[in-house]
């Protein structure tokens, strides 16, 4: 799954109104490449914050913006995995993507509720295949 399948899938949620992104990184290349595609390819609200910035204030500006999604861009692998959990946790931010330009991977977590009425709602959740 790419980029644009996993955005054009938050676009469809709701289409009366611009989505807000929030993209936290370093100043790069990769991030300028990735707002430009937001800002391009839809209508996305896009704010950047600089890494520098630290996580108690990405989750500040998470609280007060409501975004529908928070893009990290790393180009090394050290983001702590406890960001993630913070940031699905977040009211309104339905998916966390982490974006690497080292290993060229994405990774998406995401806030999904399904209603159970029997196992096989659960097993069709649990089911990798």
């Amino acid at each position: 799954m790419n980029l644009t399948e996993v955005l054009g899938q938050i676009e469809g949620s709701s289409p009366t109104h611009s989505q807000k992104a929030i993209l936290w990184g370093p100043e790069s290349l990769l991030v300028d490449s990735v707002e430009f595609f937001l800002k391009t390819g839809a209508a996305w609200e896009v704010l950047k914050i600089a890494s520098d910035c630290g996580v108690d204030h990405l989750i500040q500006q998470v609280e007060i913006l409501k975004p529908t999604v928070v893009i990290l861009c790393q180009e090394k692998d050290d983001i702590d995995t406890a960001l993630f959990m913070r940031l699905i946790q977040a009211p309104f931010c339905i998916k966390a993507i982490v974006v690497s330009l080292k290993s060229n991977l994405m990774q998406v977590y995401s806030r999904q509720y399904v209603v159970m009425h029997d196992v096989t709602d659960l097993l069709s959740v649990v089911d990798t295949k």
